[in-house]
């Protein structure tokens, strides 16, 4: 009877030993430390709201890929109502904003989804961004941004190029995916597109 109730006792003391160690997986950096600030905002006006606007809360997208080939995954975020940002690597779970320099904000437009992958096969992964907002079809054309190289400091150029490139898409494209289609060695382009209802059609 004693050596049951030492058997109990002990597994016990085990279970409780293992909830208060911290077995997760995985741990929070806060934005202090990493230097990642993004935040995807939305506000609603009388403009432009889940109402005027169907796919106000879809959201965005983040891709991951090293822009600057320095072995190391930077992070690129696309912004709805805000700028898209790119934060650069720089090692030990720090992060640089260089998405001014690096030229792939796109202030003013309601970008959406993001697919990375080396378009012209020169060694640097370039961009490609969906958006999908405003009743003007011009204004909803989807980026290319073509990588044309790391300049002095590191960070890596991009220039849009969609339109050279035959992918700007005028729908309203909410997300994009490269791939192999057909197995001839360069990536094609998979685009998604919301389905918009034509009323009194």
């Amino acid at each position: 009877m004693v050596k049951k109730y030492i058997f109990l006792i002990t597994i016990y003391g085990f279970i409780l030993s293992s909830c208060t160690n911290d077995q997760s997986l995985f741990r929070l950096i806060p934005s202090s430390d990493s230097g990642l600030e993004f935040i995807n905002a939305l506000n609603s006006t009388d403009s432009l709201n889940v109402l005027s606007f169907e796919y106000f809360y879809n959201g965005a997208s983040v891709s991951v890929g090293d822009f600057n080939n320095d072995g190391l995954s930077d992070l690129f975020f696309s912004g709805n109502a805000v700028s898209n940002k790119l934060y650069l690597n720089k090692g030990k779970l720090k992060f640089e904003d260089v998405s001014t320099t690096a030229g792939i904000e796109n202030i003013g437009v309601w970008n959406s989804g993001v697919a990375v992958g080396d378009v012209n096969a020169d060694g640097f992964l370039d961009i490609y961004v969906c958006t999908n907002a405003g009743e003007d079809s011009v204004g909803r054309a989807n980026f290319l941004f073509i990588n044309t190289g790391i300049n002095e400091n590191g960070i890596p150029l991009f220039q849009n190029r969609a339109k050279e490139y035959g992918v700007e898409e005028l729908g309203y494209s909410q997300n994009a995916a490269f791939l192999d289609y057909d197995l001839d060695g360069d990536i094609d382009l998979y685009i998604l597109t919301n389905f918009v209802k034509q009323e009194g059609h």
